[in-house]
């Protein structure tokens, strides 16, 4: 687990820093930035929930899983939602510009 961890942290950090540009420039405190925000969140929030719902009905019903995977599962959960919710808000602003870009040649 710690191996996914680590392959997955050049995205968790694209992703964080993809988040703090957005949640700092004016486009997210309109309406359609706080939709954006929004449907990213409606995306990336069920991953944690979900898996630690996965962790548990393997460790319970299939093998006893050590603490030190347990952890790093978390870790590795908590990665995936940043991830996720900083890509969705990358792909809901290039998908904003594009509608915007279509209107505007109208």
């Amino acid at each position: 687990m710690l191996i996914i961890g680590v392959l997955l942290l050049p995205f968790f950090v694209y992703a964080l820093i993809v988040q703090f540009k957005y949640s700092r420039s004016e486009n997210s405190k309109n309406e359609k930035g706080k939709m954006v925000l929004a449907k990213s969140a409606k995306h990336a929030l069920p991953v944690f929930p979900y898996g630690w719902l996965a962790l548990e009905i393997y460790h319970r019903m299939i093998a006893n899983v050590p603490y030190d995977t347990y952890r790093d599962t978390i870790w590795v959960l908590i990665l995936l939602v940043f991830t996720i919710y900083g890509f969705s808000i990358r792909h809901y602003t290039r998908e904003q510009a594009y509608q915007n870009q279509e209107e505007c040649s109208k």
